[in-house]
């Protein structure tokens, strides 16, 4: 048979060819070549050289090495069958021979081997005194298709006593090259091929070895589907279940019949049975129920016998070593292995009425799945299936990833909703809000949003899926009461826990917190994002010196959460300059990355004046910034003012039906704002004493400062500050909770020494809150370890800014006599001035001293010392100029200043003529009252 190409039988087109020259023990030479010409020529040299010739059966994808990981591909399975009277001596270790007494014998073995197992007539070589037996394929093959067929190969020669070499199942065996010689006789005998074979399908051999599919280790990774692994390790399967429904002619007639046949059950055959039973949940049973009565019947033995199994045999392997076994069989072409007749869910561990996933290197804590309603199970790896009341349907796949309800909620705006949580493979975990209308309701609806939140479904798979929300939240609803959704960030349920974003914090940890619809949009910007170090690396950038304008405002992010503890509402602190680059937004931005997004968490000019409101309200106890305020109204500016230290908005009316829009906006907290103008000046434009707004602002200019270098202030504020962000607020506000009683105390002592060391009044009261709170909180985030600023230097400026702004911003004296001069500047020029005892019927006819240049508002009387003003234009001013008028007449009465109003002709002792008007009558000769004489006097001077 030396006509027969061995080499291009057995081995696979492409690659490098290893061929092998050995002299001894010791000298063993190694050559790659590329074509096949040169192994001839190579093999000729090591001939002449009395080497013993090798070639690898595989080929070599580099020329490097002959290691398994550099194997290319493979065309052949082999065995090596030693002979010769040592070899079939019985070894006392392993108790068994290692090869045949000759050929003869080696070769009966092999033939009632292949018989067997069911394997096609192999291409023989004599190797000189042993064979080498090789199983031709069709094509070509990876490393990771062979390895486990060999190896179950071996197992089989091991099982049935077929003793050849174990050494060659390996992917990188080097075998001897026919038309060679074996020099280890004298004379050396000839390699030949004596017996050549046809090449067989590679499915059908593993087939036939019983390497099946099924088992996701015999495929290959690149072959491999991670939606199929996930569902394969998911499934178990029930000898039990098999045999029930194959008893009742709905199942597999093969394993029947051999259950019946098993005391004159042949060899081959009763391995089919056992296959199956090996790979089934319920094997010991199984195997033992299996193999009671057959004649070779051992437990240890039988046990052993199914060791080596790989897999469960299929359907043509059964039909192959019974033939006509599966005529009628009911799923004869639907399947191809009947271990899919016991296949079962496996069901996840379940704990406290839970599935469990435990803590694991990628799940950094333990995860409790509320268990599904019946008849839903989820997965032992994930998933929801669900199972039938009927043994012959087999379990449903409903959607393949964890996917359930969390709890349910109450949403004051979308009223009852349900949070569902999500487990994605490359993401982890999410989770979204469903309203119980779309929950229960529509399907359309229901699978439009569970799309839009990441859940794909197929049309068949999704009424399924749409039904096990429903139940699921039924179930729910018997077992948890709804829980109120957060409507705002900061302090809840009697200062025991701080939300933020979508955290709650509290003294036993940190848990989720579901955001509202109302929370919904300004959750994605209180994120933690990039290194916690880096963020501190920009943010004590501030304690340099030179720096404490900007360092006081910053602190804000530290001082807002505290305010609520001073008893205050709500106040202001706004960050001025004229001019660009004094880094005003800057010190939103730094406030803001203690919590969040630098940038998002502001507010901006453009939002109105509701949205402000709004936004302010939901961040309740977080700071709340506004950017660039210059353009705003003074009007607006006092509203919003007004608004800010109250701690609650404006309630509106619903838009049909006499009753009010439940309010959420309230707040307790410091907003951080910055413009280009003071505020201080802007409030006199349209009121005559805004002192209340005033004492509810605290406003200092930001100047320019060399303490930082352009280049780096821009880079850190710039660029890292808006990377790393949202650590340090969750770092901070732990500590906080836990030790809530003892911050209250330090806030206290701070406040104190304040009102103390400056002498604050309680006109004051929002200036003294609002810096205790900011420096507390600064004094506890250094302690922390979040900061490294000098709080005594900051603390130092703080309190000479309020020396400043007390000066600037003194108390009014005489409130009421500043109204009426305020009045009288304004309309000077609407002044009559004339003695009250001249007419045309006395002789007291005098010239007045100051005729009215437009409409007749004021009369003033020199010689009795009374004012005279037009009651309702007054009125309506004191209106327009936000004064109390009121307030300001019983004030001017309790100084014996403000008659009762009385009609009175304004024009009396001129030449005009007019009827009396309703008007306010004044005694200027009451001590502190406007010297009108001064101001008779300045006009008289404006006019010469």
């Amino acid at each position: 048979m030396q006509n027969v190409d061995l080499l291009s039988t057995v081995q696979p087109a492409d690659g490098w060819f290893a061929v092998l020259g050995i002299k001894g023990s010791r000298d063993v030479r190694q050559v790659f070549v590329a074509t096949r010409e040169e192994v001839d020529a190579q093999a000729a040299k090591f001939v002449s050289q009395k080497r013993n010739v090798f070639f690898g059966v595989a080929k070599y994808a580099t020329n490097e090495n002959r290691l398994k990981d550099n194997v290319k591909a493979l065309r052949s399975f082999w065995v090596d069958i030693d002979c010769g009277p040592s070899k079939a001596e019985v070894n006392e270790k392993t108790g068994r021979p290692e090869g045949y007494i000759d050929q003869a014998a080696g070769l009966a073995a092999l033939r009632g081997f292949c018989k067997l197992v069911g394997l096609p007539r192999p291409l023989l070589v004599n190797s000189g005194r042993g064979i080498h037996a090789y199983w031709p394929l069709t094509r070509d093959i990876t490393r990771q298709e062979w390895e486990p067929v060999a190896a179950r190969l071996n197992s089989l020669c091991v099982t049935h006593n077929f003793y050849v070499d174990p050494s060659v199942f390996e992917v990188a065996r080097i075998l001897r090259v026919p038309g060679t010689f074996n020099f280890k006789d004298d004379p050396a005998k000839e390699v030949t091929v004596i017996a050549d074979a046809g090449a067989t399908d590679f499915d059908v051999f593993r087939n036939t070895l019983g390497v099946s599919e099924l088992q996701v280790f015999d495929i290959p990774k690149e072959r491999r589907s991670n939606l199929r692994e996930k569902l394969q390790e998911n499934t178990t399967f029930s000898f039990a279940k098999i045999m029930r429904r194959s008893l009742k002619g709905d199942g597999c007639q093969q394993l029947v019949a051999a259950y019946k046949d098993r005391e004159s059950l042949s060899e081959v055959r009763w391995f089919d049975a056992l296959s199956v039973a090996k790979f089934c949940v319920d094997r010991s049973s199984a195997i033992q129920k299996i193999s009671v009565g057959h004649p070779d019947y051992d437990p240890v033995r039988t046990l052993d016998k199914t060791k080596h199994i790989s897999g469960p045999h299929n359907c043509a392997t059964f039909e192959r070593n019974n033939p006509g076994g599966c005529y009628g069989c009911p799923y004869l072409g639907r399947i191809k292995n009947p271990i899919v007749l016991g296949k079962e869910v496996a069901e996840s561990e379940t704990e406290d009425g839970n599935y469990v996933i435990p803590e694991t290197e990628d799940v950094p804590e333990e995860i409790r799945i509320p268990k599904f309603p019946y008849p839903y199970v989820r997965g032992k790896k994930g998933g929801i299936y669900l199972l039938s009341d009927k043994e012959e349907t087999e379990p449903v796949l409903v959607y393949e990833h964890d996917l359930y309800a969390v709890k349910i909620m109450t949403d004051p705006k979308d009223g009852d909703v349900v949070l569902i949580r999500l487990h994605l493979p490359k993401e982890g975990i999410r989770e979204f809000v469903l309203p119980y209308a779309v929950a229960c309701g529509d399907s359309t609806e229901l699978r439009k949003k569970l799309a839009f939140n990441g859940v794909a479904s197929t049309t068949k798979e999704f009424p399924a899926l749409a039904t096990f929300v429903t139940r699921s939240v039924k179930e729910m609803q018997y077992e948890k009461k709804a829980e109120r959704m957060r409507m705002q960030f900061g302090w809840a349920d009697n200062d025991s826990k701080f939300i933020v974003g979508d955290r709650e914090i509290t003294v036993d940890g940190i848990y989720h917190s579901p955001p509202s619809s109302t929370t919904a949009g300004l959750v994605e910007h209180l994120v933690t994002v990039g290194s916690y170090e880096k963020w501190q690396e920009v943010f004590n950038l501030y304690g340099r010196p030179g720096l404490e304008p900007h360092a006081f405002a910053a602190l804000t992010a530290f001082g807002a959460p505290l305010f609520k503890f001073t008893g205050q509402s709500g106040a202001i602190l706004n960050v001025i300059h004229p001019n660009s680059g004094t880094g005003k937004t800057t010190i939103l931005h730094m406030c803001n990355s203690v919590w969040g997004h630098p940038k998002n968490l502001c507010a901006i000019k453009e939002d109105t004046a509701n949205a402000k409101t709004m936004h302010l309200g939901i961040m309740n106890n977080l700071p709340f910034t506004v950017d660039e305020i210059t353009n705003m109204q003074s009007t607006q500016f006092s509203e919003m003012t007004y608004n800010m230290s109250q701690g609650r908005g404006k309630n509106r009316m619903k838009s049909s039906g006499n009753e009010l829009r439940l309010n959420v906006t309230t707040w307790q907290t410091i907003s951080l704002c910055s413009s280009n103008a003071s505020f201080y000046e802007k409030l006199h434009e349209k009121k005559d004493n805004p002192d209340g707004e005033k004492m509810r602002l605290l406003e200092y200019k930001i100047g320019y400062s060399d303490a930082l270098p352009t280049e780096l202030a821009k880079n850190m504020f710039d660029h890292q500050l808006m990377n790393h962000y949202g650590h340090a607020g969750i770092i901070y506000m732990q500590w906080v909770v836990n030790n809530l009683e003892m911050v209250k105390d330090t806030l206290r002592t701070v406040q104190l020494k304040i009102d103390r060391e400056l002498k604050l009044t309680q006109r004051e009261r929002f200036w003294s809150a609002e810096v205790a709170a900011n420096i507390t909180g600064g004094i506890i985030a250094y302690r922390l370890g979040i900061i490294d600023w000098d709080m005594k230097r900051i603390y130092a400026w703080a309190t000479q800014i309020i020396e400043e702004t007390r000066k600037d911003v003194a108390a009014p004296v005489e409130a009421s006599a500043a109204v009426l001069g305020d009045y009288l500047n304004r309309h000077i020029h609407n002044m009559l001035v004339v003695n009250g005892n001249a007419d045309k019927r006395s002789n007291m006819l005098s010239l007045p001293k100051q005729l009215p240049k437009g409409e007749l508002l004021i009369r003033y009387e020199p010689d009795t010392k009374r004012l005279y003003l037009n009651y309702k234009h007054f009125r309506e001013d004191c209106i327009r100029m936000q004064v109390n008028f009121k307030g300001f007449t019983e004030d001017m009465k309790k100084r014996g200043a403000y008659m009762d109003p009385c009609n009175k002709r304004m024009s009396k002792g001129t030449e005009l003529t007019a009827p009396s008007i309703y008007a306010m009558e004044f005694d200027t000769s009451v001590g502190d009252f406007v010297d009108m004489d001064e101001v008779v006097e300045a006009e008289s001077e404006d006019e010469s």
